[in-house]
């Protein structure tokens, strides 16, 4: 009986349960604009959020697989296509993180912000009094499952002390403005980025590198990369932005005019 991440990797696509996300027919590989789901009885579906015929995807997906309608192959799930308990526990733990965690407004956080120019009013960023630090929980950009924490530490006075990344968050992101996003998108590296923008919606991938591979989502039409105005920034805002315009998407890159510095610092001076 063939595994689902044999298909995935003949269909160039990841695997996540009973499903596939894949380029499409003609499509590039870095396309993920096909979602494959297959049934118990060996048969599957096809979504193409590209606006691909359903039966020349179908087809393409038999011809590939080399199935066919009168023999149905059912395909096994892996255990690590499913729900662990390891992963279980981490989402646990992080939900606990979340709840020891309050609204950023009358806290050093809110200094923190003020002193920057900034302000952020949404649900994504919050201050952790216990350790007097802002945390984010990071989500999979795909699938939205937490995958780790972002922590900024602030002293008594909303000085930043630092910054410390909790788990592997590639792939990830922080949906700080998430609640209207339809068919456009903005992205930044810092999370202080993203909010100085004042786009909606926006998310900050953490880092350079993450941000560079940031996956093409299915049914975003147009990717804004608000990047930051340095080698690696430049770097990452071209390789996602490459990789969205040949998925067939709309891509805008922006940045401040000066040399090394990003949104934020604009909102700082």
């Amino acid at each position: 009986m063939p595994d689902i991440h044999s298909a995935a990797a003949i269909l160039g696509g990841k695997a996540k349960g009973n499903r596939i996300l894949c380029p499409g027919p003609g499509h590039s590989k870095n396309d993920r604009s096909l979602k494959v789901t297959f049934r118990p009885d060996g048969g599957f579906s096809v979504t193409s959020f590209a606006g691909d015929d359903w039966q020349t995807c179908k087809d393409y997906v038999k011809a590939r697989l080399g199935l066919s309608d009168d023999q149905p192959v059912p395909f096994t799930v892996s255990v690590r296509s499913v729900s662990t308990g390891r992963t279980k526990a981490r989402a646990e733990a992080l939900a606990r993180l979340w709840a020891s965690c309050i609204p950023i407004e009358g806290t050093p956080a809110e200094v923190y912000l003020k002193r920057r120019g900034l302000s952020y009013d949404g649900d994504a960023w919050r201050y952790r009094p216990t350790s007097g630090s802002i945390v984010a929980i990071v989500t999979d950009a795909l699938t939205a499952d937490p995958i780790g924490w972002h922590e900024t530490m602030l002293d008594h006075d909303g000085n930043k002390l630092g910054r410390r990344m909790h788990g592997n968050v590639s792939g990830g992101a922080v949906r700080l403005y998430d609640s209207d996003i339809l068919t456009g998108l903005a992205v930044a590296e810092g999370i202080e980025t993203a909010i100085a923008s004042d786009m909606r919606p926006v998310w900050a991938c953490l880092s350079a590198s993450v941000l560079m591979n940031f996956p093409v989502i299915p049914g975003v039409e147009c990717l804004t990369v608000l990047a930051d105005h340095d080698e690696a920034g430049i770097a990452a805002a071209n390789a996602v932005g490459r990789r969205w315009h040949e998925a067939g998407r709309e891509v805008i890159l922006t940045m401040p005019a000066k040399y090394g510095t990003d949104f934020a610092d604009r909102e700082a001076a």
